[in-house]
């Protein structure tokens, strides 16, 4: 129905339509807020094995220290020192480093048949370090057999390229694993959290393979 027209010589009357309440009773209550990080499982267990293992080698580092500053005779003016080879054992991490992460980025890139290529890559330097422990493990072995008796600066050599050593080789099963699931066009670019976490993993030894690398040739 249209409103009435107004008498002539009076102010048009005004409609007065309803107005939304603003009222605090209206307002709807916002729900909690969802929390801006999320960790999944997986992630969680890889940080966590991640603490286990540097806690392994920081315990380790502590009484390689405390051995050092306790030991008379460290080791003999005339025994050689660590050995060369440790320099290329840490250009092999570098490569082996490179060649992970350029796969990371592949995959990413959701290219398949380079992204196999680096796996490729990073088990070949990986085998490489292991192969270059090997021989500079032999050097030393063969440089202490001319001494009239072991020393701990050997001993200690041994059990931190050792430790870190058996890390490298325990690094080939996930390292393996990704390797197959690529060959089966599991990863994609939307889907390579595995990928991640493995390389992860050989960073995290490389920075771990540098702080050793320091001590040793900063204490011998």
């Amino acid at each position: 129905m249209e409103p009435a027209a107004s008498a002539p010589g009076t102010a048009p009357r005004q409609i007065v339509r309803d107005e939304p309440s603003f009222d605090s009773e209206s307002r709807e209550t916002p729900g909690p807020r969802e929390p801006s990080f999320q960790m999944s499982a997986e992630r969680l267990l890889v940080v966590l094995a991640f603490v286990v293992i540097g806690v392994l080698f920081a315990a380790t580092l502590v009484a390689y220290a405390v051995t050092r500053m306790q030991v008379t005779l460290w080791r003999p003016q005339n025994s050689p020192g660590l050995p060369f080879g440790l320099f290329g054992s840490t250009l092999m991490l570098t490569g082996l480093s490179g060649a992970a992460q350029r796969a990371l980025v592949n995959i990413r890139a959701n290219r398949q048949d380079a992204f196999q290529r680096s796996l490729w890559v990073t088990l070949l330097f990986a085998t490489a370090f292991v192969v270059g422990q090997a021989i500079n493990w032999t050097s030393m072995a063969v440089a202490q057999a001319n001494l009239p008796r072991a020393t701990l600066f050997a001993f200690t050599f041994y059990l931190l390229t050792g430790l870190h050593a058996a890390h490298v080789v325990g690094g080939f099963v996930p390292l393996g694993i990704v390797i197959k699931r690529a060959r089966e066009r599991e990863y994609s670019n939307s889907r390579y959290e595995g990928v991640r976490f493995c390389v992860w993993y050989w960073h995290y030894l490389g920075v771990i393979w540098l702080v050793l690398l320091a001590v040793m040739f900063s204490s011998q």
